[in-house]
């Protein structure tokens, strides 16, 4: 993921690399030698780091995905992306027509009516319905598309936002890392410096001895041995503390990995970046910053956001429609007739009465059908309805008005993105160019150092220095070095932040 990112580095300062994004962060470079002369010999730094078994080498791009893939924020950033991309989704669906269907059944005991027959029952009543509706907006105000629009947006945002969680995640792990490189070179000067303090010692111990030189000098050499030796304790408790912070970063069993090696190269050459001026940095890496998009997105959103609002003054006008039908186990449909003769009344026929009977065609009834039920009962219903606002207490003005604040709000937050990202690339740019001349200022101190210290070698081989004069010029010594240790790592590590403002390579291989 990295490759590409390490490369741009490697192209303008000579060395491999590593870093990350965030205009409220640093990047950092670590390929440099420090030379620490010792009797007149030259030291290479970033030794080995040679892993015991079951310990595995990482390098920064594996530190990097590891870190990412354990850190809880980036994490729920990219669950964010998810959320929104749903959200989106829905947004466009209420666009689309809705349907349902629906089905029951029930049973009746008692006086009730037939919803089928419309019949009056009292006897046990068995009924079954079924249908299907649908409703779609013809017109809102044109709110549902801007609520899509808006949806889509804020998945962009969404996107932003991880890009910027992950750029300060590699950050950090690339600091950590470095701390790390930056402690191995310190216990290296340490342990060499202890070397030559073992060596003095033994050299006084045989001037003692042959009655060169007071014991006092010896006691002054066992002394500086003690702070040399307490220098290297502290330089190891700072090397395992950096590697626990990176264990913890990447989620990591402690002391379960070392680090890669990394080659020594030479800060030489005053980086080009430095020369340009930041104005040209903050134009060219405007675009590539994703606080600074996300903000730009969120005013976006927040603009959308006054047009819904607004749309809730406008006519609605909705389309909705069904298709149902029903069921009733006591319908019934005449199937036929049948001839019957019934008396009707009676006649006087001289006191005697004679029946008077008349015939007439009755109907014979059957059960329908489930299927012809659900056939015959069908009800289908189209219509559309018209909604206008009048009035509804002042809560439409209300709501224009509170997005229109928050239009307001996320402009200034926008421009507070930019001034800060401005700002920080201004003040990148002056430490940038500050650590160069202290780096400069360094090596000059460092040479003149090692001359003394030579010389000082020499003369304390020789008896003509003092213990007390020989301290004084290994303690100027020691401070060059470590000066100059630090004042590379810092002016490699200000440099490159100006490199990732101008071409930002992490954001254009996130997903590689």
């Amino acid at each position: 993921m990295l490759q590409k990112f390490s490369t741009v580095f490697a192209e303008n300062h000579g060395a491999e690399v590593f870093g990350s994004t965030n205009q409220t962060c640093h990047v950092l470079k670590h390929s440099f030698a420090c030379v620490a002369i010792v009797c007149g010999a030259t030291m290479s730094l970033f030794g080995q780091t040679v892993p015991r078994p079951g310990q595995e080498v990482f390098n920064l791009n594996t530190c990097v995905d590891k870190a990412l893939a354990y850190n809880y924020s980036v994490r729920q950033a990219a669950n964010n992306v998810q959320g929104s991309s749903s959200d989106a989704l829905a947004a466009f669906g209420t666009m689309l027509p809705q349907v349902t269907v629906s089905a029951g059944n029930a049973w009746n005991t008692g006086l009730t009516i037939d919803p089928v027959t419309n019949e009056v029952r009292f006897n046990n009543l068995a009924t079954a319905n079924g249908g299907m509706g649908f409703g779609m907006t013809l017109f809102d105000g044109f709110s549902s598309l801007n609520t899509w629009r808006q949806a889509k947006v804020n998945v962009l945002t969404a996107e932003a936002t991880l890009a910027g969680a992950r750029n300060t995640v590699a950050l950090n792990t690339a600091s950590q890392y470095l701390a790390i490189l930056m402690a191995i070179e310190a216990e290296k000067v340490a342990e060499e410096q202890l070397k030559l303090t073992e060596g003095m010692r033994r050299r006084a111990v045989q001037l003692v001895e042959a009655g060169a030189s007071p014991a006092n000098e010896l006691l002054q050499m066992e002394a500086q041995q003690a702070r040399d030796e307490q220098r290297l304790l502290t330089a190891q408790n700072q090397r395992l503390l950096a590697y626990l912070a990176l264990a913890q970063t990447m989620g990591e069993p402690q002391g379960s990995f070392v680090i890669a090696n990394m080659d020594a190269q030479s800060f030489k050459e005053k980086p080009l970046v430095i020369t340009l001026r930041p104005e040209a940095i903050f134009g060219a890496a405007l675009d590539n910053q994703p606080n600074i998009e996300a903000a730009s997105l969120r005013l976006k959103s927040a603009e959308m956001g006054v047009k819904i609002a607004r749309a809730r003054r406008l006519p609605r006008l909705t389309l909705n429609g069904q298709l149902g039908t029903s069921y009733s186990d006591l319908a019934q449909k005449v199937t036929g007739s049948a001839s019957v003769i019934v008396p009707v009344g009676y006649w006087d026929n001289g006191g005697a009465q004679v029946p008077v009977f008349r015939e007439y065609s009755a109907p014979i009834f059957s059960p329908v059908s489930f299927m012809d039920q659900i056939y015959e009962n069908q009800r289908r219903y189209v219509g559309l309805n018209l909604s206008i606002p009048i009035f509804n207490g002042f809560q439409v003005q209300n709501g224009i008005r509170r997005n229109q604040i928050n239009a307001l709000n996320a402009d200034l937050q926008f421009q507070q993105e930019r001034d800060n990202f401005q700002q920080t690339v201004e003040r990148a740019h002056a430490d940038a160019t500050a650590a160069w001349l202290q780096l400069e200022a360094a090596k000059k101190s460092e040479a003149a150092a090692i001359k003394a210290m030579d010389d000082a070698n020499v003369r304390r081989t020789e008896g003509l220095m003092t213990i007390y004069d020989y301290s004084s010029v290994q303690n100027t010594y020691l401070a060059a070095v470590s000066d100059v240790l630090r004042a590379k790592f810092d002016a490699q590590f200000k440099a490159y932040i100006l490199t990732f403002y101008l071409q930002s390579p992490l954001k254009n291989n996130t997903d590689e």
